[in-house]
């Protein structure tokens, strides 16, 4: 079981990139301590940069919806969670064969 998190931008979002916003290396170090845990997959924000989507495993939407609370980007409003989804991933080819 996978989850999907997508966020639309907050009130706080500027104009420009993901990495252009408050709290940029806050946010990236907060990601990077989830990848090392083995809890985001991956993500990243929508081209228009109207917002990002997260793919993360191995936690429940209870727990995801925990856990992004603590983003930084979430706390300073740069984000705004839209929805978490469960997904049934039926089709890898970036995940190694089991």
């Amino acid at each position: 079981m996978r989850l999907m998190v997508r966020f639309r931008a907050g009130p706080t979002w500027t104009s420009g990139s993901v990495r252009e916003q408050p709290d940029w290396d806050a946010h990236a170090e907060f990601v990077d301590a989830l990848i090392e845990r083995g809890t985001f997959v991956m993500g990243g924000p929508f081209s228009d940069n109207s917002g990002s989507m997260s793919l993360l495993e191995g936690i429940d939407a209870d727990e995801a919806r925990s856990l992004v609370k603590d983003d930084p980007f979430m706390k300073n409003g740069v984000f705004v969670l839209e929805e978490i989804r469960e997904w049934n991933v039926f089709v890898d080819e970036l995940s190694p064969a089991d």
